[in-house]
């Protein structure tokens, strides 16, 4: 596993969870492409069909038509480079998220199944390089011109070798498959300008007073990205900070977007950013995304809750008992707009009324939508007043995503205008500069 704050001078290996204990499956299944050409180590014997199901059975493993049950551990390797990947059947992508789907995803290197909580855990450990040339075009679409695959190739590497976060050591391996770390799909949808994007930057990182950037990314900033520290804990990070997504010849006079009105304003209005429709027209975009994305309106978008579903949506998220919702109001932005900080009103069962506060960006999307909201970066505005209780409230927003550090289809739109490899990892991360780690 990776070490946090060491920079390598080799390329190493990695683990990347592909089926969780949080998943839940007692069932997994694994396709064989060859397999004459994989082994199980436990048991040194070839896989006996081209499909292999994986159960638990009172807590241990076993492998069909191969009788292993009491190793807790198994491991399966190829022993043949010819060998095609792996392809592990019903794998999560979008945890969480609105667009949550099971997937089938091809995979090399070898694959690690164990017992975790009573559940399946699979874990695939390969060189880094093999990984990225997958997280480029599961991120986003092999549509994509190779500045964007190069700069997302880029930037992954570095937020991989920066290893600050952590998530799942306790788990034993480095990052999971998902939008929690980063999309990683396998194979699938592989190709030779991914593995070209992958090969060109091999070993390079963007680096800050010569410590690899903890390069952060999302989908889509809406015009105006955001500090790192108004969305995790830690430090202010000297190259995430609130810039417009546009050239240096934009101007914009209602600032700051922290601001109420201002973000109104910005809101509201289409500015020509490189991530607006002006610059990637939304009815091409879908192109471009990657394929568990959904098509929609990245840059601005618009819900609509009633009363109803606005009071039983919070007492769910909330685990309050509240009759009807009065107001939710903004107390904290950030420079983006981006809210980390609401005040929920609402009156009880008995007519009472209550205030809730709601902390951090994440909290405030995952409460304010039944699976999760596309950006805390929006207003709400309340009508249909019965008694002073408004029927409606509309939540307009800016973006998908936390809005930090790279924006995904800002960089597609730099990448569609001509613009540079190291014009777009500037433009994100102004103050870093790139450095080769390995050959």
């Amino acid at each position: 596993m990776l070490l946090r704050g060491k920079i390598p001078s080799l390329e190493p290996r990695i683990r990347v969870g592909i089926i969780l204990p949080e998943d839940e499956l007692k069932t997994a299944t694994i396709n064989f492409p060859n397999p004459k050409f994989y082994v199980v180590r436990s048991s040194l014997s070839q896989p006996t069909s081209d499909t292999l199901t994986v159960t638990i059975n009172n807590g241990e493993l076993s492998l069909a038509g191969l009788g292993v049950h009491k190793i807790k551990i198994q491991r399966i390797t190829a022993t043949n480079k010819l060998a095609q990947p792996l392809v592990v059947n019903n794998v999560q992508a979008g945890r969480g998220f609105h667009w949550k789907k099971a997937i089938d995803v091809a995979l090399l290197g070898d694959l690690e199944i164990q017992v975790k909580d009573d559940n399946i855990l699979i874990v695939n450990e390969l060189p880094l390089e093999q990984y990225l040339m997958c997280v480029a075009t599961s991120e986003m679409s092999a549509e994509c011109p190779s500045a964007l695959i190069e700069s997302q190739t880029i930037v992954a590497r570095a937020w991989m070798l920066a290893n600050v976060e952590q998530k799942h050591r306790s788990l034993g391996f480095d990052v999971c498959n998902d939008d929690c770390c980063q999309r990683y799909h396998g194979t699938g949808n592989l190709t030779q300008q991914a593995i070209a994007g992958a090969q060109a930057t091999r070993g390079q990182v963007i680096m800050y007073d010569n410590l690899i950037c903890d390069a952060r990314y999302s989908k889509s900033c809406g015009g105006m990205t955001e500090r790192f520290e108004v969305i995790w804990d830690g430090p202010p990070l000297p190259y995430m900070q609130n810039i417009f997504d546009a050239s240096n010849h934009f101007d914009w006079p209602d600032l700051p977007l922290s601001e109420e009105h201002n973000l109104r304003k910005w809101v509201d209005a289409i500015p020509d950013c490189f991530c607006s429709p002006a610059v990637v027209p939304e009815e091409i975009l879908i192109k471009y995304i990657g394929d568990v994305d959904e098509e929609g309106q990245y840059y601005r978008w618009q819900f609509d809750y009633s009363q109803q579903e606005m009071t039983a949506m919070l007492n769910n998220k909330l685990t309050i008992e509240a009759s009807c919702i009065i107001n939710i109001l903004p107390l904290e932005r950030g420079g983006s707009g981006r809210l980390n900080k609401i005040k929920i009103e609402y009156l009880d069962t008995s007519e009472k009324t209550n205030f809730l506060e709601v902390d951090t960006e994440y909290r405030v999307r995952q409460v304010l939508h039944h699976s999760f909201l596309y950006s805390s970066a929006f207003y709400i505005e309340r009508s249909g007043f019965v008694d002073k209780i408004p029927g409606k409230f509309t939540l307009r927003g800016a973006g998908w995503g936390h809005g930090a550090g790279l924006c995904q289809i800002g960089a597609l739109g730099m990448a569609l205008k001509g613009y540079k490899t190291s014009d777009i990892l500037n433009h994100y991360y102004p103050g870093s500069r790139l450095v080769t780690l390995y050959s």
